[in-house]
C-alpha cells in the first residue's frame, strides 16, 4: 500500500489535516463543551498524522534493508543501484528541448482579466505529456536498463515559463547526471536459463555438425575417422561451457533491466543520494509523530 502512495501527497495531507482541524473549529465555534465533535475532528487529524508517520517510517526501513551493490556484481532481485543516466537515442524535453532521460510536462491556458487585475481566469490543463522511454544506468562496472514505467520519480529540475496565455511546467532527470534507483532486477533475455542454455547448446553442436571435417580435427581423439560416443560428448561438454560463457558474458556487459517490483516493493528512481533521501523521510517521520503525540495529549484533555 505504502509503495504506491506518492511522498509529497502524504506529507502534505499529514500537516494539512490538523491544520484543517484547527480551521474547521474556528469556523465552527466550538467551545470546549463540544467534546464529541472536538474528538471526532482530532482523531480524523490523528489518522492522517499517523498513516503519515509510519509511510515515512516505512520508506525508511525499505530504502536502509535494500542490498546496496554494483551493476556487475549484483544478483537477480530487489536491489539499490547508484549510476550515471544516459539514453542511446536523443531524448528531450517537449518544450524546453533540454537533454535528458526521463520528462514529464503540463501545458496550462493562463489567461488573466483585462486591465489592472493579475487575476487568472482561465487556468485548464491543456496537455499533459510523460515520457516512457528506458534509459541506461552505468556505474563503473558495467551497464543496467532501467524501464521508469511505474516509479516514483524525484526530479531534479523544475522549469516555467509563461508565453502566449500559457503556462509550461516540465519536471526532467537531466542526462548524464548521477542517479539512485530502488527495484526489481531481471536479465533481459534469460540468460541463465536452462531452456535457454539447452536452446543454444542444440545450434552450436548442429553448425558443428554442418562442419565435419572441423568436427574431426577437434574431437577425433583416436584419428580413426569417425566420432564416437565419448568424443561427441566432449564436443556437447565444450558447448555448454562455450555458451555458459557467453551468457555470462552478455550480462555482464549489462543485458539487465530494473524495474517495477511485482510484489509491491517499492520502486523508486531519485535525482537526490539515498543519504539525502534518508535524512527527508526521517525528518518527516518524526514531524508527523510529533503531531500525533500532540493529538493524542488533546484527545486525553477532552476525554
Amino acid at each position: 500500500m505504502f509503495s504506491r502512495v506518492k511522498a509529497n501527497v502524504v506529507n502534505l495531507l499529514g500537516v494539512a489535516f490538523p491544520l484543517g482541524i484547527i480551521c474547521a473549529a474556528y469556523l465552527l465555534h466550538l467551545d470546549a463543551t463540544q467534546k464529541g465533535t472536538w474528538l471526532f475532528l482530532i482523531f480524523l487529524a490523528l489518522a492522517a498524522s499517523a498513516f503519515a508517520a509510519f509511510f515515512n517510517y516505512w520508506r525508511l526501513l525499505k530504502i536502509t534493508e535494500a542490498p546496496v551493490s554494483t551493476i556487475a556484481a549484483v544478483a537477480q532481485g530487489y536491489v539499490e543501484l547508484h549510476g550515471v543516466a544516459s539514453t542511446g537515442k536523443l531524448l528531450k524535453t517537449p518544450y524546453h528541448g533540454i537533454p535528458c532521460v526521463w520528462y514529464r510536462a503540463w501545458a496550462f491556458a493562463n489567461r488573466r482579466e483585462q486591465g489592472y487585475s493579475s487575476k487568472i481566469v482561465d487556468n485548464r490543463l491543456l496537455e499533459y505529456l510523460e515520457s516512457h522511454e528506458r534509459f541506461q544506468l552505468q556505474d563503473s562496472t558495467g551497464t543496467c536498463t532501467v524501464d521508469p514505467k511505474g516509479a516514483e520519480i524525484i526530479f531534479a529540475k523544475r522549469r516555467t515559463f509563461l508565453k502566449n496565455e500559457h503556462r509550461y511546467v516540465e519536471e526532467y532527470l537531466p542526462a548524464g547526471k548521477s542517479l539512485y534507483v530502488l527495484g526489481q532486477l531481471d536479465t533481459r533475455h534469460e540468460y541463465f536459463n536452462e531452456n535457454a542454455v539447452s536452446r543454444d547448446v542444440s545450434t552450436t553442436l548442429a553448425e558443428l555438425k554442418r562442419q565435419p571435417q572441423k568436427l574431426l580435427n577437434q574431437y577425433d581423439r583416436d584419428r580413426n575417422g569417425q566420432i564416437e560416443t565419448s568424443e561427441w560428448e566432449l564436443a556437447r561438454h565444450d558447448a555448454i561451457a562455450q555458451v555458459r560463457a557467453k551468457h555470462a558474458m552478455h550480462a555482464f556487459q549489462g543485458d539487465f533491466t530494473l524495474s517495477k517490483p511485482a510484489d509491491g516493493h517499492l520502486f523508486l528512481i531519485s535525482a537526490q543520494s539515498p543519504q539525502a533521501l534518508l535524512a527527508s523521510y526521517r525528518h518527516w517521520a518524526v514531524v508527523h509523530f510529533a503531531i500525533v503525540v500532540t493529538l493524542l495529549l488533546s484527545m486525553l484533555k477532552f476525554s
